[in-house]
C-alpha cells in the first residue's frame, strides 16, 4: 500500500508542478498559444482540460486507495463494488489519455512508443475487458476474440478476478499493483513533458529555465523516495537512502 500511495503522490506532485510552470509562463507575457509554443488556439483549451483531468482522476484513484472496492460503507453491497471498479478503471484510463495528450501537444518525442506502453498496462487491459469492450474484445487484427466478466464472489477490497468466455480461463488482478503500474507510467510521461517544456517555455530566459530544472530535480528526488517536509516557509528534504553500490 505504501508504494502505491507514494506513486500516486509523486504523480500529483508532477501534475501540480507542471500546472505551476504553465501558469508562470502565461503570466509572464500572456498569449498562451504563442507563449507555450502550441500549434493552434484550440490546443490551449485541450491543455487546460488535460491538466484538470489529471487532478480529478487522482481524486477518484485516491478514494479507492482509502476505501477499496467496498467503499465507505458497513454494508456488503455488490452494486457499490461494481460502480467503484468501473469508476477506478475509467479514472486510470482518462488520466493516461490526459498525460499522453499533454505529451503530444507539447511536441515531445516517442508519442507512439508511449501509447503502446499505455495499451499494455494491466489497468488498461482490465478496463477494455470489463468496463468498455466486454463482448467485443479485439485482437490486433481487429477480430473479436473473447468475452470477459468479473467474478462477483471474489470482487472486493483490492481484488478482481476476471473470467474469459464464462469460465475458460481466470485471471486475478491485484488492483493495488495495477494502480501503482499506472501511476508510474503517468509519472514517466509527465517527467518527459516537464523536461521538454522547461526548455521550450523559457528558452530565452536562463534564470527561469534553471529554476524549473531545479524543480524537476526535486520531482525526480520525490519519485526516487526523497521525503519533503515544510516548517513554515522552510522546505526540508530528506534524501532517500540508496543501496550500497547504487549510482549517483
Amino acid at each position: 500500500m505504501d508504494q502505491v500511495k507514494h506513486s500516486l503522490n509523486t504523480l500529483n506532485h508532477y501534475a501540480d508542478a507542471f500546472r505551476n510552470m504553465v501558469n508562470a509562463c502565461v503570466r509572464l507575457r500572456g498569449e498562451p498559444v504563442a507563449r507555450l509554443k502550441l500549434e493552434k488556439e484550440l490546443d490551449w483549451s485541450f491543455l487546460c482540460v488535460a491538466m484538470d483531468i489529471l487532478g480529478d482522476a487522482s481524486l477518484a484513484i485516491g478514494n479507492v486507495l482509502v476505501f477499496g472496492l467496498d467503499g465507505p460503507t458497513r454494508y456488503n453491497n455488490d452494486g457499490e463494488k461494481y460502480l467503484r471498479l468501473y469508476g477506478l478503471l475509467g479514472a486510470t484510463y482518462s488520466q493516461q489519455r490526459a498525460a499522453l495528450k499533454l505529451h503530444k501537444l507539447t511536441n515531445c518525442p516517442n508519442v507512439n512508443g508511449l501509447g503502446e506502453k499505455a495499451r499494455r498496462l494491466r489497468a488498461t487491459i482490465l478496463r477494455h475487458q470489463i468496463a468498455a469492450h466486454s463482448l467485443d474484445n479485439l485482437d490486433e487484427s481487429g477480430r473479436v476474440t473473447a468475452a470477459f466478466v468479473p467474478v462477483r464472489i471474489e470482487l472486493g477490497g483490492f481484488n478482481c478476478t476476471v473470467t474469459q468466455n464464462r469460465g475458460d480461463t481466470f485471471e486475478r488482478h491485484d488492483l493495488l499493483e495495477d494502480i501503482r503500474e499506472h501511476c508510474d507510467f503517468v509519472v514517466t510521461v509527465l517527467d518527459e513533458v516537464f523536461a521538454k517544456c522547461a526548455g521550450t517555455f523559457f528558452k530565452e530566459d536562463a534564470p527561469r529555465h534553471a529554476e524549473h530544472l531545479r524543480t524537476l530535480q526535486g520531482l525526480r528526488g520525490i519519485r526516487d523516495g526523497d521525503v519533503v517536509m515544510h516548517a513554515g516557509d522552510i522546505r526540508i528534504v530528506v534524501n532517500a537512502v540508496k543501496p550500497k553500490g547504487a549510482g549517483p
